[in-house]
């Protein structure tokens, strides 16, 4: 992310914890995220993880996607590669791409990508809606509340919404899957 982004995502923040009445330290509270961090993340001095923002984005009850910088076009029901929202995060070697044009719909898409090695997050986390994921390329534990799912190509997993998980690439290539969730919370 650039500094634009941390701007962006600071002053789109506090817009919506404003809105929602919520003081800085409430947020942190709700987040488990520190006082001083959203106090810089705030006034932009500060770029977010994923993981970050999707604490502020479930404390704040958004969708993470509330964070992508580029607007939506609703220019019919395809959406071409290069128009992909794409979000990475480079400390968890880590990439979502969102497939789906529009969020007012009933199920949202994505890509993600995992490099060699990585986890999507350091500790389970869950979100609103279900999900669906098929693994495309390489090889992916998943952790689901209390269970440990080894994947492969081929292989798909459901979860269940509220539902803590997490997934580390345990291959030799990249991890590729392309999820589903519904409704669209990510």
């Amino acid at each position: 992310m650039t500094e634009s982004d941390a701007s962006y995502h600071g002053s789109l923040i506090r817009k919506i914890r404003k809105a929602q009445n919520l003081s800085l330290d409430e947020l942190a509270k709700k987040t488990g995220l520190s006082l001083s961090f959203l106090s810089q993340l705030e006034r932009g001095k500060t770029n977010p993880s994923i993981n970050a923002l999707r604490k502020i984005a479930n404390a704040l009850e958004c969708p993470l996607t509330t964070f992508f910088t580029e607007t939506f076009s609703t220019n019919g029901p395809v959406l071409r590669k290069a128009e992909r929202r794409v979000l990475i995060n480079t400390e968890s070697r880590l990439t979502y791409q969102l497939l789906s044009r529009d969020l007012n719909r009933r199920v949202e898409l994505l890509h993600t990508q995992l490099e060699v090695g990585a986890t999507s997050a350091e500790k389970a986390m869950s979100h609103k809606g279900d999900e669906a994921a098929l693994i495309l390329q390489g090889e992916g534990r998943f952790e689901v509340g209390d269970k440990v799912y080894d994947l492969k190509e081929g292989d798909s997993i459901y979860i269940l919404e509220n539902t803590p998980h997490k997934f580390t690439n345990i291959g030799k290539c990249p991890l590729i899957i392309v999820g589903a969730i519904s409704p669209p919370g990510f």
